[in-house]
């Protein structure tokens, strides 16, 4: 649990920019990939500290073959600032966000499978991990189950909102040999 006054970026604080934030993603609701990205998002001192309070958590290694293997733990933000932002961005009434933190290590990964699909929603993706290499696998990627992927490119201290419409699902790409002795690390909530 994070709870500290100023965390994010300045930049997504000013007025023309939360405008601009929002006017893009609720106009990419009418686009096959409602998403957006945002890069920089917090500010250095509270992305570090946040990397750490979410490093030092305790995580359960889950795996489900048929769905995914990964080590997970649960963590929730206690930030008005964030709250406020996403409340804007999005138009939902946001008071906390709780977020199921995912661990990805050599041969990780979450596949689609119907047993396991997740109803529409708004998902929050936060990326803790710096200098990924997308070459490596574990990458966030979502699908409209036509063939067509949208990966989330890696990002340290990103932040995406996905609008995630009936027939559009998300998975994460295998962590491969290249990604051995590496770790990723993002943080994933989604609002109802």
């Amino acid at each position: 649990m994070v709870n500290m006054m100023s965390v994010l970026n300045p930049i997504y604080l000013k007025e023309e920019t939360k405008q601009k934030v929002r006017k893009s993603f609720l106009h990419s609701a009418q686009s096959d990939f409602p998403a957006v990205l945002l890069k920089d998002f917090f500010n250095k001192n509270f992305y570090e500290e946040l990397q750490k309070k979410v490093s030092s958590l305790h995580f359960t290694k889950n795996t489900v073959v048929l769905h995914h293997s990964y080590a997970a733990s649960s963590f929730k933000i206690f930030s008005k600032e964030l709250c406020d932002f996403l409340s804007f961005v999005t138009k939902k009434k946001i008071e906390e966000v709780n977020f199921t933190v995912l661990v990805l290590t050599w041969k990780d990964y979450q596949i689609l499978n119907d047993k396991y699909l997740e109803k529409p929603g708004t998902d929050i993706v936060i990326d803790l991990t710096d200098a990924w290499d997308a070459d490596w696998g574990g990458v966030v990627t979502y699908t409209d189950g036509k063939g067509t992927a949208y990966p989330l490119a890696p990002a340290g201290n990103s932040l995406a909102l996905v609008e995630r419409k009936k027939n559009l699902h998300k998975y994460i790409q295998y962590i491969n040999h290249y990604g051995k002795n590496k770790k990723r690390m993002v943080l994933i909530a989604t609002l109802w």
